[in-house]
């Protein structure tokens, strides 16, 4: 099951919710989920807000079970308290951000190529840098995110590092597949960016 995440308040991007936002004429989330469909997984999205428009892409809407914002790992915690009520048979939840417009058009294979039975968490690096949102998440692990959500610490890495994990590792020097849109700058800087790689 992929989950795309997109609970966030997108604050510095200054408001509203920023998958929406378009570059060359498209928007960030339509990227994502035409790449997902192209590959012929399940889906749903993580938001809390928004939901009437996102309803619209006919795919399923999770938002997080307190509300309170608590970032990604309250939106993978959503999404496999969810997954365990609606796909008893799924065993893990795939994890992508809503901000990633370039991710690798391998992600998926290479995930499964490094696949270990004795892991519970895969987290996807790229130039020795953890990119924690991009994961495989055994949801098995679902009490173990209560838990840890329950404390003060939120950081995904934090939680990953209490349990068996590995990275699977990207490498690509033409540009970074995990470059994530933050704020207005980084949505003019990913329309230069598609424009230089389809010139390559």
């Amino acid at each position: 099951m992929f989950v795309i995440l997109a609970g966030g308040q997108s604050k510095r991007f200054g408001g509203g919710f920023k998958t929406f936002a378009k570059f060359n004429n498209q928007s960030i989330l339509d990227r994502i989920i035409t790449q997902l469909k192209t590959a012929k997984v399940d889906m749903i999205i993580n938001a809390n807000f928004n939901q009437n428009k996102l309803l619209k892409n006919n795919i399923t809407i999770v938002p997080d079970i307190d509300n309170k914002f608590n970032g990604p790992l309250a939106g993978i915690y959503a999404s496999m308290v969810w997954s365990k009520k609606n796909h008893l048979r799924k065993k893990w939840i795939f994890t992508i951000p809503s901000d990633t417009p370039f991710l690798p058009n391998n992600l998926i294979k290479k995930f499964l190529c490094n696949f270990d039975k004795s892991k519970k968490i895969f987290i996807a690096r790229s130039a020795k840098k953890p990119q924690p949102v991009v994961g495989m998440w055994d949801i098995s692990l679902v009490d173990n995110l209560k838990n840890f959500l329950n404390g003060y610490n939120k950081k995904i890495m934090d939680c990953v590092k209490k349990h068996d994990y590995k990275f699977v590792d990207f490498e690509n020097n033409d540009f970074d597949y995990f470059f994530n849109i933050n704020t207005l700058q980084d949505l003019k800087q990913a329309s230069v960016m598609e424009r230089e790689i389809s010139n390559k």
